[in-house]
């Protein structure tokens, strides 16, 4: 860790410039560099059209006095024919000076060059001498700041040839100073936005890693930020932390009441079948039918260690689909002929994981509740794999009767996700236990529609993410 000085350290992390660094960086670079930027173009713009005033104002002062001294050569006073550049040089001298400014007799660095016949230059200086000038008069015209004066039925030509800063000495002062600041403004704005990446940008990323790790993981926490992290951000990973031990909490007492619920399931269908088991099996040894009490014993023994077995949470759709078909030789033993049951599922479905009883549930409530004693009904399972508009794929389970259909007032409870109270005062929860375990395991990514009519049987299908996960302990995690 790189080290500073005390006064770096005192200075830098004082309390009141921790809360305004961030504020005073987000600033600068939305307010500041924006406007430095404007400054900067309207700057460069005003410079541009100054210089192209200056220039025009110079070439037009070129221009009249060159007339001028035409004029005298014509009149006689200036006698270029017999001597040329020399009776010629001491009326150009003055073109050495700012022609904007004849009085202030400043030098404005500009080089005077006159050709008789466009090729051969002759280089004024600013005493009134000349001498020869090695490159070509063409040549010089290709100079980019110069101005050239020719005129029909003059015999000498003449190229004013004036330095870059020429123009810009009249620019005003506070032009210069604007460029300057905004100049400064965007040189310095990397390593403003630098600080403030390290201030805000690198916080929220850290914030957003923290979230993404703990949808993965409850017992993610945010670990001790450094010094050089604001306070507003130390501080909002402080209530992340909190927030994330309250929910890690919440969370561990809706598996603890979800295991409450399914020992209240077991305990509700367990005297329920013993019941029935026992009567079932003195009716038949009655009959002396013994190899039927073999096979409903069998039939028993696997159900009531599929229903009593703890420690496994979830289970392959395989092993649930292996257990409603034990269930229904059970049934078909108690009610022969009285209904039909059939499954299909997609070979790739077999190892999804579900919850325990998940679809054994609405099978037994097809067959307790839907038997109609004037005909048979036909109990219907499908299970297939689709993909949501996410991209993710998820696992559609239907469990479908043709019977009696569920009664109004029945079905509002359902859809609302209540448990139902009859008349007698009795609670049933075997479906409101379904509902609450796929609400714990799923959250919102799983869902449970019913649709039905009294006399038009019953279709209950329920979505879940579509999982080959062993892990799926902690709830909604581990999800393919």
């Amino acid at each position: 860790m790189k080290e500073h000085s005390a006064l770096y350290q005192w200075f830098w992390f004082r309390p009141v410039f921790r809360r305004l660094r961030p504020r005073l960086m987000t600033m600068i670079i939305a307010l500041v560099l924006p406007v430095s930027l404007v400054c900067l173009t309207l700057s460069a713009v005003s410079i541009y059209k100054s210089r192209e005033a200056v220039n025009g104002m110079s070439q037009n002062a070129f221009s009249f006095y060159l007339d001028q001294v035409a004029l005298r050569q014509e009149l006689g006073d200036i006698d270029v024919m017999t001597d040329f550049p020399a009776g010629l040089a001491p009326s150009l001298t003055l073109l050495h000076w700012n022609a904007t400014q004849p009085d202030a007799r400043v030098d404005n660095g500009s080089s005077v060059y006159v050709s008789k016949d466009g090729e051969r230059a002759f280089l004024i200086l600013p005493d009134g001498t000349w001498r020869d000038e090695e490159r070509s008069f063409a040549s010089l015209k290709q100079e980019r700041n110069s101005f050239l004066w020719e005129k029909d039925g003059e015999p000498f030509r003449v190229l004013v040839v004036f330095p870059y800063d020429f123009s810009l000495r009249n620019i005003p002062v506070w032009f210069w100073i604007a460029l300057g600041i905004a100049l400064l403004t965007i040189l310095v704005s990397p390593v403003l936005f630098g600080r403030l990446k390290k201030d805000i940008l690198e916080p929220m990323e850290t914030m957003h890693d923290a979230i993404s790790a703990f949808q993965g993981d409850r017992s993610y926490r945010i670990p001790q930020a450094p010094l050089a992290v604001s306070d507003d951000f130390r501080r909002l990973f402080d209530h992340f932390n909190v927030m994330a031990a309250e929910v890690q909490q919440g969370y561990e007492k809706d598996v603890k009441l979800l295991e409450s619920e399914m020992d209240n399931l077991r305990l509700q269908v367990n005297p329920h079948m013993l019941l029935n088991s026992y009567n079932m099996i003195y009716a038949l040894a009655e009959s002396k039918n013994y190899t039927t009490i073999q096979d409903y014993t069998l039939c028993l023994a696997d159900y009531f260690r599929y229903v009593l077995r703890k420690g496994q949470q979830m289970v392959t759709v395989r092993q649930e689909l292996e257990f409603v078909e034990n269930f229904i030789r059970i049934q078909r033993i108690r009610f022969p002929d009285r209904f039909s049951y059939v499954y299909q599922a997609k070979e790739d479905c077999l190892s999804a994981l579900i919850p325990p009883l998940l679809i054994e549930n609405f099978v037994e409530n097809a067959i307790k509740y839907a038997l109609n004693p004037k005909e048979p009904i036909e109990v219907v399972v499908s299970v297939h794999r689709e993909e949501n508009e996410d991209g993710k794929d998820t696992l559609h389970i239907a469990i479908m009767d043709t019977g009696s259909g569920i009664r109004p007032e029945v079905l509002e409870k359902l859809q609302k996700k209540e448990p139902y109270i009859d008349e007698a005062g009795q609670k049933h929860i075997g479906i409101y236990n379904c509902l609450r375990r796929v609400e714990l395991f799923y959250g919102d990514e799983g869902d449970i529609h019913f649709s039905s009519a009294v006399g038009g049987g019953t279709q209950v299908y329920l979505i879940i993410p579509f999982s080959l996960s062993a892990d799926l302990s902690t709830g909604r995690e581990a999800r393919a």
